[in-house]
């Protein structure tokens, strides 16, 4: 053949290779979008998820140890009290070993409610459908973290100022005219007097002593139901049997695997002394075991660090509970804003006579179902102010009544 033939011939068998590449890669690449349009998750598990095979042999994830870390992380952000700086950093402390742009991107993911972001694929717009994996967090719990990303401010967002005489500011609603509360100090004769009170022109206007004792009447109300409480306890103490079981079970499978990998470096030694491997292969597998050692020595570190069992807490906890205004009676600034975002998850209708809410917390709700303030969640009607009007929520948990002296 002549030198033309011959690079003609060339140019056929060089272009059949990258040909078949690029056809391996289009078949790879539509698969991939197949199955996350079917909800399967392809690539490297995300935090608080390993890689895993279902009974179909296709790709998805299942929560491992870290997963706690996630549903604590959204349930802190979501109850807005703490910047998201601080409870990652407290996080970290715990041992979620996250930093700053890795959490932020942890926290906006849509993986964690149990979807896959489909991204666009030739004619195919972008979407997100329902993932095959579990989800680690509720979607209500998940939109108000994306609110705190917004800064969109709720009642337990921190006032602007700090001011350790109104702890309760952004909590308070008017039950007047639906106004915020806010709260100020007057000059007596003698001496000084903080008062909450409305925005606007009601006369909505009670000292914080007499606020502060009508909150806690309110938690005051909010009893567990005893029957509840001891099913509540015994469920609680066999999932912590449960978890406390596998995490054994984790640690030692973990320590093992610790074991080997050092056991493969030594390995590695001898096989570098004896020559039967260079330097530069020696150095690529010290490499590669090291990360496979840093990653288990720290689920060493988080599995040997939760080893306490909530058993010890469970009663203790509940006890509290039993006891929430008395918590909030004798808590700091911070400590009262904690318990009232904890249990309340709507503003307080706030009046001169009264303080109610109209929802508290799911957990709190199901604990004190049929005592003597969920019995008392009733409805009235939106009061008119002359200037304005608007629909004030129905009325919920109203104080207790004292006797005279206590």
């Amino acid at each position: 053949m002549s030198n033309s033939d011959n690079k003609m011939v060339l140019s056929i068998y060089l272009t059949a290779g990258e040909v078949e590449r690029d056809k391996i890669s289009s078949r790879t690449i539509s698969g991939t979008y197949q199955a996350k349009k079917e909800g399967y998750f392809t690539g490297k598990a995300p935090y608080g998820y390993d890689n895993f095979r279902d009974e179909f042999k296709k790709s998805t994830l299942k929560p491992n140890q870290f997963s706690f870390f996630v549903k604590k992380a959204f349930a802190e952000v979501a109850m807005n009290i703490e910047s998201i700086e601080t409870i990652r950093k407290k996080l970290k402390q715990e041992g979620m070993k996250l930093e700053k742009s890795a959490f932020s991107e942890l926290l906006k993911n849509v993986i964690y409610i149990g979807k896959i972001k489909v991204p666009e694929f030739k004619k195919e717009s972008a979407m997100v459908v329902n993932g095959k994996h579990e989800a680690l967090v509720s979607i209500e719990t998940f939109n108000k973290v994306q609110d705190v990303f917004k800064g969109k401010r709720w009642y337990g967002t921190k006032p602007a100022q700090k001011n350790l005489e109104f702890p309760m500011r952004d909590f308070l609603t008017c039950e007047l005219c639906g106004g915020q509360i806010t709260g100020s100090v007057s000059k007596g004769r003698t001496k000084k007097y903080a008062y909450y009170h409305c925005r606007n022109k009601c006369k909505t206007r009670v000292s914080v002593d007499d606020a502060h004792n009508k909150i806690g009447s309110l938690l005051f109300n909010l009893q567990i139901n005893e029957n509840i409480k001891e099913l509540f306890s015994e469920i609680l103490k066999d999932s912590d049997s449960q978890i406390n079981g596998n995490r054994v079970t984790q640690l030692k499978s973990k320590t093992e695997l610790q074991k080997s990998l050092k056991s493969k470096m030594e390995d590695a030694e001898d096989l570098l002394l004896s020559k039967d491997i260079n330097k530069e292969r020696f150095n690529s597998i010290i490499e590669r075991i090291n990360g496979q050692l840093n990653e288990v020595n720290n689920e060493i570190e988080i599995l040997s660090a939760s080893k306490d069992s909530i058993k010890n807490y469970v009663d203790s906890g509940l006890m509290l509970l039993s006891n929430l205004n008395i918590m909030f009676d004798n808590s700091d600034y911070d400590s009262k804003r904690i318990i009232a975002g904890s249990i309340f998850t709507e503003k307080l209708l706030f009046g001169n006579d009264n303080c109610r809410t109209t929802k508290v917390n799911e957990v709190v709700e199901v604990l004190t179902r049929n005592s003597k303030g969920s019995e008392r969640l009733k409805t009235k009607k939106a009061v008119k102010n002359d200037s304005f009007s608007v629909n004030v929520p129905g009325a919920g948990v109203e104080p207790a009544r004292f006797p005279t002296g206590v």
